[in-house]
């Protein structure tokens, strides 16, 4: 007999031989999938599916419109995975449904990490990414996947986790700042990554400071939040508390601006709306708000009408900054000069009876003395910003006064003199000109009519249409009345160049005269043989210019330019004077094609009229400094031959070109 321990391991012996056994009699396809078998195939980096001899089956692909995870692919580095977080982990604990058989299927699930992450994976559920994109497309929200990576992913605290603080805006910025996915996707601020990138925050990241704030510092990581829920870092009441994290608030919330905003007054700024929120500048930066503070970020508020208006603040006083000579210098470049906060300051901002501002009176020599070493207190005394009001107003407003007489006054009394100059001069010319042998009629009675109608009409448009378009006023007038001034002025002199066009229309129909000089404006072979003369002319290959009948082929460019210039801002015009009824019948971007033709338009013919019509009449020396035509209607025979040699042989009655040159 055997002693009991040694029956005991014959016995163990037996039963391990027979589990062995057993096992090499399994078929191989039997055996669990390990990593070594995944790597035999994933490792290699030429890796595709269409390599890999998969079986076809599993879950079809869904197409996706945001940016893709750029480390997911068929190969998987052994190394980077021995190195990442899930390196103890076999392939199949995420990949479940790959069973036991190999290749597995083409098409595997989707990986739920929330197996393990279950935490995070709820968070992450009710976050912004997940609710927003569910609207549009279940296939668009971020999967874990998008921004830790797959096979690689390493702890947040590892410079080269996709989610570390040097990688994460980066990470963010795949989706935030691709334009076309923004848009697909809905993305509120597409160019947020972009904008970023030009922020302080980004410089000091790049720099390895890692205490500035990145994407998740402000939004969060997993519970990402709409701006408008309550619970977000970003709601306009949170916005505080979040900068508050890295920068000390304290100033700001005892300001007037701080209270007022706790109190919940909509309007009063926040950090970003100063600031900014994606772009925030550091103070050496040019482009910084705080660097343009006084023609940005304060006068959003302080010079606006309805914002004064509604909480009792002067809008006179960014005017007066603007008119006084620190607004003067900072207009010219002057980088020196004092800007609202340098006074106010940025945060500090108090009440002027508060002895706290620095704009108190018992402060202020100390507030301009940062700029004006050694001023005394009566160096401070007056309006800073220029305007009623301050020590010495009224002896501003005499001198302002005075001056404003002492201008009319002396230049006034210079333009009397030099016109009645002008006048006797040119009256002189006129009478010199009338008393001269022979003159021809160009322009009868009615033509002169409806030429000066059309002057004085198109003028006027020009100069109220401009009016209307950039806010010109008059300087003496209120608003009201500028306001309705300039409509009024623009549409009256509008039926009146309707009424001027009709009238030659009925014109040049029902009278013989009218008729004749339509035809002969119409244009003609000989009128390109005109202008290749008049070219040689100019250039001094030729002696002398085209022989012109009655209408020589400037005056038909001017006159069909006139016709169809007339036609276009008429229907434009009727278009956007009864816009109500136009939408009735017509899309809105008509209305917008409409304005643009009619002020694009508007720019073309006066400056046509300017180069090309004024020159003729004013500046051309046959007739400077002016043409009287337009007055009386008549060419001297001098002129005739000239301007119309061919007309005035006809005229004349002899065989056309006979004339003199």
């Amino acid at each position: 007999m055997f002693p009991s321990y040694m029956r005991r391991a014959a016995s163990r012996i037996a039963l391990a031989a027979l589990l062995a056994f057993c096992l090499a009699m399994l078929p191989a396809a039997a055996m669990a999938v390990t990593n070594d078998d995944c790597f035999g195939c994933h490792s290699e980096k030429s890796m595709s599916a269409s390599d890999a001899g998969l079986k076809e089956g599993g879950p079809a692909p869904v197409k996706r419109d945001v940016p893709e995870s750029p480390v997911i692919t068929f190969q998987v580095d052994k190394d980077k995975f021995a190195k990442s977080v899930h390196a103890g982990m076999s392939c199949t604990d995420c990949h479940t449904d790959i069973g036991k058989e190999l290749p597995h299927t083409a098409h595997l699930k989707k990986v739920e990490c929330a197996g393990c992450h279950a935490e995070a994976a709820k968070v992450f559920s009710q976050s912004r990414h997940v609710v927003l994109h569910a609207g549009v497309s279940a296939a668009n929200p971020p999967r874990c996947a998008d921004c830790h990576g797959a096979h690689d992913i390493l702890k947040a605290k590892d410079d080269n986790s996709y989610v570390s603080f040097k990688n994460v805006s980066k990470t963010c910025m795949r989706c935030h700042g691709a334009t076309d996915a923004a848009r697909i996707s809905g993305i509120p601020i597409p160019g947020a990554g972009k904008m970023y990138e030009k922020s302080v925050h980004y410089k000091k990241l790049l720099a390895g400071d890692s205490s500035v704030a990145t994407c998740v510092s402000c939004h969060g990581s997993h519970n990402v939040k709409d701006r408008l829920d309550p619970e977000s870092p970003i709601f306009r009441t949170n916005i505080p508390k979040t900068c508050g994290q890295c920068h000390d608030t304290g100033d700001w919330a005892q300001s007037i601006h701080g209270t007022a905003f706790m109190r919940g007054v909509p309007d009063a700024p926040g950090c970003i709306d100063c600031h900014g929120d994606h772009n925030i500048r550091g103070k050496e930066d040019k482009l910084t708000i705080a660097a343009i503070v006084s023609t940005n970020a304060c006068p959003s508020c302080h010079g606006a009408d309805k914002m004064a208006a509604k909480y009792g603040v002067s809008v006179e006083k960014v005017k007066g900054y603007k008119e006084s000579f620190h607004g003067l210098s900072e207009a010219l470049g002057d980088a020196r000069v004092a800007t609202c906060a340098d006074c106010h300051t940025g945060h500090k901002v108090y009440p002027e009876s508060d002895s706290r501002s620095s704009i108190n009176d018992n402060n202020l020599v100390a507030t301009c003395g940062k700029c004006h070493v050694g001023i005394k207190d009566f160096a401070a005394q007056g309006n800073i910003h220029v305007g009623p009001g301050g020590t010495g107003s009224w002896i501003k407003d005499f001198v302002k006064k005075l001056y404003f007489f002492l201008i009319i006054g002396t230049i006034g009394g210079m333009a009397a003199h030099n016109g009645l100059d002008f006048f006797r001069k040119m009256r002189n010319r006129y009478l010199a000109r009338v008393n001269a042998p022979g003159y021809f009629e160009r322009l009868n009675a009615p033509e002169r009519l409806q030429h000066f109608l059309t002057l004085s009409t198109f003028i006027t448009l020009v100069i109220t249409g401009f009016a209307l378009k950039y806010k010109w006023s008059l300087p003496f007038a209120s608003d009201a009345v500028n306001s309705i001034g300039r409509g009024l002025l623009h549409r009256t002199a509008a039926v009146i160049m309707i009424g001027a066009s009709l009238y030659h229309l009925w014109y040049i129909i029902t009278t013989e005269r009218g008729r004749k000089q339509f035809y002969q404006m119409l244009p003609a072979p000989k009128d390109l043989r005109d202008i290749f003369d008049m070219l040689q002319f100019y250039l001094g290959i030729k002696d002398h210019g085209p022989r012109c009948g009655r209408f020589s082929y400037i005056e038909k460019m001017e006159y069909l330019a006139l016709l169809w210039g007339t036609i276009v801002m008429i229907a434009t015009g009727f278009l956007l004077w009864f816009a109500t009824a136009a939408l009735k019948h017509l899309p809105m971007w008509a209305l917008d094609v409409a304005t643009l033709v009619h002020y694009y338009e508007a720019i073309l013919a006066t400056l046509a009229i300017i180069v090309w019509h004024f020159y003729y009449v004013f500046i051309n020396p046959d007739f400077a400094p002016m043409a009287f035509t337009w007055i009386d209607g008549k060419l001297t025979r001098e002129q005739m031959e000239h301007e119309h040699p061919l007309e005035l042989d006809e005229v004349e009655g002899r065989k056309p070109g006979s004339s003199h040159h």
